[in-house]
């Protein structure tokens, strides 16, 4: 079967569909409590930290487009060890998000359909499954019916909820405090979380030196854009002391600005961005445990691809344990925690790695086709580093639990390098 390549448009779709999902439709509500009317700067900056952050994927991916990019990078600039604990802790976090993609659709469904949460769960994953074993060119389209749906909704919401704005429902823009729209700005970030997607998986696209960086500036400013018109409408349409009464998610607040069919579209909007990021996260999960094996540091099993070019073996491994980790009712917050300090010491890495590659490899970096500036190249970098130290920090200090369980999983990663290096498979 011919090979199918990711194109541009394809790129920029798996990107929405990627970021849009349930961190702007259920988020939202709690966020705009803590924050007050100075919701909409918080999305504007956390966007502002999201496209930085991916700016230096782009630049990376430009000179040395992979697949398990982050694991590839890792363990070329930072050496070998390096390189398998970001490959196992984002496969970790593959497990971990998938289950928490599933209990969310099944929490957001199951007050209307009376289903069970842990079997609705296992039902979506396994949909979902079943979709990424007939290749990456289905998953695409899947992905396309569901982000024309997801930013539909999000479209109807900003295009119709403009004209409910009140200008004083925005100000005062500190009605919570300065420190309380700096922590929101950080927590508002998650809802961005995958914008660096593509790049992880540069070996399906086409022409990816070109492809990854032009697919991360136009799905990062449709989703900016998205973002920052729903928090002012969220915000300037609601009022604060409404938000605060009634706590409102996004497809609740849809309730109180619109007629009834118009609510009914962003609620269905709603429940399919819930489930959104599972395609993604099935591709990163499977071809990161695909480029491991391959580079013998899991059995090779998980290497071999079915007829639709799809590591199925380790697709279903990624399927498998997933569903165990529904089963076992893992809280919501926990999993979501360890899946974004993941992600945030990714960003760290391959920040460091923008910051070096062009004194380290001159030549590839000079037949890029995309290259930052030198001052931009030495000011993205830093400003990812420390934004996501940040994060980190804010995310261990919220839950002491979150950094032990973190650590445990640094821990087992840890050891069973050093054991698999003594006894090769």
């Amino acid at each position: 079967m011919k090979d199918y390549k990711i194109s541009l448009f394809g790129a920029v779709i798996m990107l929405v569909g990627t970021v849009i999902g349930a961190g702007i439709y259920i988020m939202i509500g709690p966020l705009a409590v803590t924050v007050g009317p100075g919701l909409f700067l918080c999305y504007l900056i956390a966007s502002v930290i999201a496209v930085t952050s991916s700016m230096c994927y782009a630049q990376v991916a430009s000179v040395f487009p992979a697949t398990a990019a982050s694991f590839q990078y890792a363990k070329m600039f930072y050496g070998d060890f390096v390189g398998f604990l970001v490959g196992w802790l984002r496969v970790v976090n593959t497990f971990f998000g998938l289950a928490l993609m599933g209990k969310g659709f099944a929490e957001y469904v199951s007050p209307y359909f009376k289903t069970d949460i842990r079997l609705t769960a296992v039902l979506v994953l396994t949909i979902y499954f079943i979709i990424n074993l007939l290749g990456i060119k289905t998953t695409q389209r899947v992905q396309t019916l569901l982000v024309i749906i997801v930013v539909g909704g999000l479209a109807i919401f900003c295009g119709a909820g403009v004209f409910k704005i009140k200008i004083d429902n925005l100000t005062p823009v500190f009605a919570a405090g300065p420190g309380a729209l700096i922590k929101g700005s950080m927590t508002a970030f998650y809802a961005y979380t995958g914008l660096y997607f593509i790049a992880e998986i540069g070996g399906e696209v086409q022409e990816p030196n070109k492809t990854i960086p032009r697919s991360i500036c136009i799905a990062g400013g449709v989703i900016g854009f998205l973002y920052f018109i729903t928090a002012l409408v969220f915000s300037g349409g609601l009022g604060w002391q409404a938000i605060k009464q009634y706590q409102p998610n996004l497809a609740e607040a849809a309730g109180f600005l619109f007629r009834p069919s118009i609510a009914a579209v962003i609620q269905l909007s709603a429940l399919t961005a819930v489930i959104n990021p599972i395609n993604s996260l099935y591709i990163t999960g499977s071809r990161f445990l695909c480029v491991l094996s391959g580079d013998k540091k899991i059995p090779p099993v998980f290497s071999r691809l079915n007829r639709f070019n799809v590591p199925a073996t380790a697709l279903s491994l990624v399927y498998f344990i997933s569903l165990i980790i529904v089963l076992i009712d893992l809280p919501v917050l926990y999993l979501g925690a360890i899946g974004s300090i993941v992600n945030l010491i990714a960003m760290t890495l391959v920040a460091g790695i923008c910051f070096r590659i062009q004194n380290e490899y001159p030549c590839e970096f000079k037949n890029a086709p995309f290259k930052m500036s030198d001052s931009m190249l030495k000011l993205l970098p830093k400003f990812t580093i420390i934004c996501a130290l940040i994060l980190i920090l804010i995310s261990f200090t919220a839950d002491i639990f979150i950094m032990f369980s973190f650590m445990f999983w640094i821990a087992a990663g840890s050891a069973y390098y050093f054991i698999k290096n003594r006894t090769p498979f």
